[in-house]
């Protein structure tokens, strides 16, 4: 078809703008002006209570004055459905009646057994669909119900039945097609001998449709149990070929909304389970393998399409093969984003046993494009010398020289050479014992040192620190309540520093009660943290501390927390101190001033503070303590009893 512009306006000139438009909005009576022209109405493009989208059909314009959408008709129908402007132009000239030129190439005769076809199929369809409702199927019909889908579900989707003993094959015939048009639309099989048998057999059918709507292919789920193969596609015809083919893609381009998720399953009953949950723009790629031209089936619905893989090795792998697939295409604000699931568990599964809501949190926690490419490399990798570092950073930097645009190739280095960077140097590297550099710390005053040396494991975890540690480790379940204050806790020490935020995410991440402390004991072993979990046992705590030694209600520990966390931080801004004293006597600037005035008043306020936050009896044990010292001098004058 040639889009000559003498064509586009002519179809534009003859369309009635408001006439388009009035199949998605209502119009509002008040403002609408129709003897002008003038049409509003509540903007079909976002929500709103008062209509601020207006209609000129003089003009031929459309304008939204709350999100500022605008456009011709084209635009409109592109906009609305998620469809081209091809796909546009077709509509717009049925609906006035133009007749579009052909294309330079076109064959009346290749034309004409597509459309046989495009019939064969459509009849093929409404058969199958006829069938599931006979009554003698009515437990097919069953299977269904107890998959979740309703009678509405199912009409929409326009499932059907294959008993395939031949039944189809005298229908089409009786409709006037030949044993070699059906073949060709690829709903027979021939044998050897000539014969012609049913490609679907015992099977629930689902029909495949191309961006149109138009029925082109069928998927067969086997219900004997007997098959070689659960699920059962139509061959290549002229009409249908799987990797330029994205099922459900007309539904879900028509239902997509730019604040939703475009999701991507590998099968017909996951995206029918996600629409019928509520994730409507939801489609299948018909296998674990995707395409280039699904991929780009995929950005005309959406930018950042969802790719959701079972959390299994097979799943891992297919999300790894779309990296390789992508990165050469990857263009200007489209990508992919990466949902796993559990393991052993489908959409289908997790949607059942779990609620309509289970796929939301997943959603929330997907995985960039980037993010996947950074793991899957950092994952396999051995950087434990120099060489093996450079090794890792030449295989990245060989995978993103494949991308084309050039722009999106220049942020991926930066990106990449970036993460690189900091990795290195980071705690994450240090933690995983295999390349590690001690760094020189900053060394507090010797004054310090002789005052701490008597609290303190030499070149180690101060008391403070390990009472800390100790604490959270027993009752993991402080996380909850205590959250902003253990984030906002930065240690001198960094190996104390970093397994703090190990401990932190393990929790959190993993949601360990109290009763599963030992849990996260094992984890630190198993991460290389052992010394400085013996350096914490050291300290022999549970001597000292009874809610070490013993469990305790939560409340009851909750109380002595607090007090703990101000003595930590007191440690901390102790040490702080130190450096900022000694960094003015080398350097006495206004800055290095300024710094170590700060860090006294916040001292002086932490020291303040802890009257607050005490509970009533330590604060009557202070008080008790000041009476002794004020009075103990008279008390000793007595005699003993």
């Amino acid at each position: 078809m040639n889009n000559n512009p003498n064509i586009v306006d002519e179809i534009k000139s003859k369309v009635v703008l408001s006439d388009i438009i009035q199949k998605y909005v209502a119009w509002d009576t008040r403002k609408t002006n129709s003897t002008k022209g003038i049409y509003w109405a509540c903007c079909p493009f976002h929500s709103e209570k008062t209509p601020s989208f207006t209609v000129d059909n003089i003009k031929k314009t459309y304008h939204c004055f709350g999100c500022n959408a605008s456009g011709d008709a084209y635009q409109f129908l592109m906009d609305i459905d998620n469809i081209s402007f091809l796909e546009a132009l077709t509509k717009m000239a049925n609906h006035c009646g133009v007749k579009l030129p052909e294309k330079g190439n076109f064959d009346p005769v290749e034309n004409q057994k597509r459309e046989i076809l495009y019939k064969i199929n459509s009849e093929a369809s409404d058969f199958y669909i006829k069938e599931l409702n006979k009554s003698e199927n009515n437990h097919k019909f069953e299977y269904l119900k107890k998959r979740g889908l309703t009678t509405e579900n199912i009409n929409f989707f326009k499932i059907g039945y294959a008993k395939g003993r031949g039944e189809l094959i005298s229908y089409l015939q009786s409709c006037g097609y030949n044993n070699r048009q059906i073949f060709d639309a690829g709903l027979i099989i021939e044998n050897d001998k000539g014969e012609y048998f049913e490609r679907f057999r015992d099977r629930i059918i689902f029909p495949i449709t191309d961006t149109t709507n138009r029925v082109i292919a069928f998927g067969g789920r086997d219900l004997s149990g007997k098959a070689p193969a659960k699920y059962l596609n139509s061959p290549e015809t002229k009409l249908f070929q799987k990797k330029s083919i994205i099922y459900n893609f007309y539904n879900a381009r028509k239902s997509f909304k730019p604040d939703k998720k475009l999701i991507v399953t590998e099968g017909y009953f996951d995206t029918i389970a996600l629409v019928i949950n509520g994730y409507e723009s939801s489609v299948a790629s018909m296998g674990t393998s995707l395409s280039i031209e699904q991929i780009n089936q995929l950005w005309q619905i959406s930018s950042q399409p969802l790719l959701c893989y079972d959390g299994d090795t097979a799943g891992k792998n297919a999300a790894i093969r779309v990296i390789e697939l992508i990165f050469p295409i990857l263009k200007p604000s489209f990508s992919m984003n990466f949902l796993f699931l559990p393991d052993a568990m489908d959409p289908d599964d997790l949607l059942t046993n779990h609620g309509s809501d289970a796929l939301n949190p997943l959603i929330t926690s997907s995985v960039s494009l980037i993010d996947l490419f950074w793991d899957r490399y950092m994952s396999l990798s051995d950087y434990g010398t120099p060489e093996g570092r450079a090794k890792i950073e030449s295989n990245m930097m060989n995978m993103i020289s494949k991308i084309q645009d050039m722009e999106v190739r220049k942020h991926y280095k930066l990106e990449i050479t970036s993460k690189l960077s900091a990795y290195w140097k980071s705690k994450s590297f240090e933690s995983n014992k295999i390349f590690f550099i001690k760094k020189k710390a900053n060394l507090p005053s010797e004054e310090l040192i002789s005052k701490s040396n008597k609290k303190r494991i030499p070149d180690s975890i101060s008391k403070e620190e390990a009472l800390y540690l100790s604490t959270i480790i027993r009752y993991p379940e402080l996380t909850g309540g205590f959250l902003d204050q253990i984030a906002s806790i930065k240690f001198h020490n960094e190996n104390t520093d970093l397994i703090n935020k190990q401990i932190i995410d393990f929790i959190v991440t993993n949601r360990i009660k109290n009763e599963q402390f030992n849990s996260i004991t094992e984890y630190l072993n198993e991460n290389g943290f052992l010394k400085i979990l013996d350096d914490i046992s050291n300290f022999d705590f549970e001597k000292i501390y009874d809610f070490l030694s013993k469990q305790q209600e939560l409340s009851k520990v909750e109380e002595k927390f607090k007090n703990i966390l101000v003595e930590v931080n007191k440690h901390q801004l102790i040490w702080k101190l130190e450096e900022a004293k000694s960094n003015y006597s080398d350097s006495p600037t206004e800055e290095n001033a300024s710094k170590l005035e700060d860090l006294k008043h916040r001292l002086q306020k932490i020291r303040t503070d802890a009257y607050v936050i005490t509970t009533d009896n330590q604060k009557n044990k202070k008080g008790f303590d000041k009476w002794y010292e004020e009075n103990k001098s008279r008390l000793q004058k007595k005699d003993p009893i």
